[in-house]
């Protein structure tokens, strides 16, 4: 495989990663109703900021049309909120380039493999990734989690969960679920195979009450133990925004020295991810943030006033 075979093998590489990303993204955007977005943006820097107006405590007033007391003033608070950059890559796939003109294979059809099982894992990396963060953010507020680790999840147990929203309730457009518990939910009493969207290990149904049922074995919904606990999260609109940089970057390295000559390909990417009505903590957080560090629910910082405007509520159970 020559040098200039090399070039079209990432050209074809790049272009299937593109195009499937932007392909499954349209499509799950669609499904998921809005609640777990995923979209192109440029962000400069390690965080991206955006400031906005606090909720006025006591701003309506009964008001003594006969009185002449005086009111005291309240202020106007200016808040801001921060979505942090998150850095991932390839690990580098390695081949000989004898191996494509010994089985007199296309360059091309390895390519457009590579690029689609990248942007497969490129996806998935963007939900598990912003699962991840939402649960841990969630954790650290009680008063939006419904404890029903006394038994399976049931219906009851949503319904539940969703009122912990009070009169906002029917902001919350879908649930994350992990299968073990939506299974448990099929068992009981929800018989549908509706499917809206599938790619990979998420699958996205509807239920019978106007919220769509978002279905992954994330990591991040699972914690190990007698027995083990689930997490389904209840989301609003906008609860959690994930931006693709648009800075996929690919190599090609060519090294001697070993038996046969190898070649490398390797892939960086960035995206920022935001949660509603939470902050990223730059101090506590830091930037180019780990698994670990987003994973931790001290750094979220929740500035929204209200809970309800927030990104969603949380049930527990086995």
């Amino acid at each position: 495989m020559a040098l200039s075979d090399m070039t079209v093998f990432d050209s074809f590489a790049y272009s299937s990663f593109t195009e499937t990303i932007a392909q499954k993204v349209e499509l799950f955007n669609a499904a998921a109703q809005g609640t777990l977005v995923l979209r192109p943006a440029r962000n400069i820097g390690d965080f991206d900021q955006e400031a906005f107006y606090g909720l006025i405590s006591g701003l309506v007033r009964r008001r003594d049309a006969y009185g002449t007391g005086s009111v005291t003033a309240v202020d106007l608070s200016q808040l801001q909120k921060n979505s942090v950059k998150v850095a991932g890559g390839s690990v580098p796939v390695r081949w000989t380039p004898q191996q494509f003109s010994y089985v007199q294979r296309n360059q091309e059809e390895a390519g457009t493999a590579i690029g689609e099982q990248f942007a497969k894992g490129v996806f998935g990396d963007y939900l598990n990734t912003a699962i991840l963060s939402i649960q841990a953010a969630m954790t650290a507020n009680t008063a939006i989690v419904y404890d029903a680790e006394d038994g399976t999840l049931e219906l009851s147990d949503l319904v539940a969960g969703a009122a912990l929203f009070g009169d906002r309730a029917q902001a919350l457009r879908a649930w994350v679920v992990h299968s073990k518990p939506m299974h448990n939910l099929y068992g009981t009493t929800i018989a549908n195979s509706n499917d809206l969207f599938q790619f990979g290990n998420v699958n996205i149904m509807q239920d019978g009450f106007g919220r769509v049922f978002i279905m992954t074995d994330s990591p991040a919904l699972v914690a190990a133990g007698t027995p083990d606990v689930y997490s389904t999260i209840g989301l609003v609109e906008g609860g959690a925004m994930v931006e693709d940089n648009g800075d996929l970057f690919t190599n090609i390295e060519t090294s001697n020295g070993t038996e046969n000559i190898l070649r490398t390909w390797q892939a960086e990417y960035t995206y920022n991810l935001g949660l509603k009505g939470y902050s990223w903590d730059e101090a506590n957080g830091g930037a180019s943030p780990t698994d670990a560090e987003l994973g931790t629910g001290t750094n979220w910082d929740q500035v929204a006033t209200s809970d309800k405007d927030t990104a969603g509520v949380m049930v527990t159970s086995q």
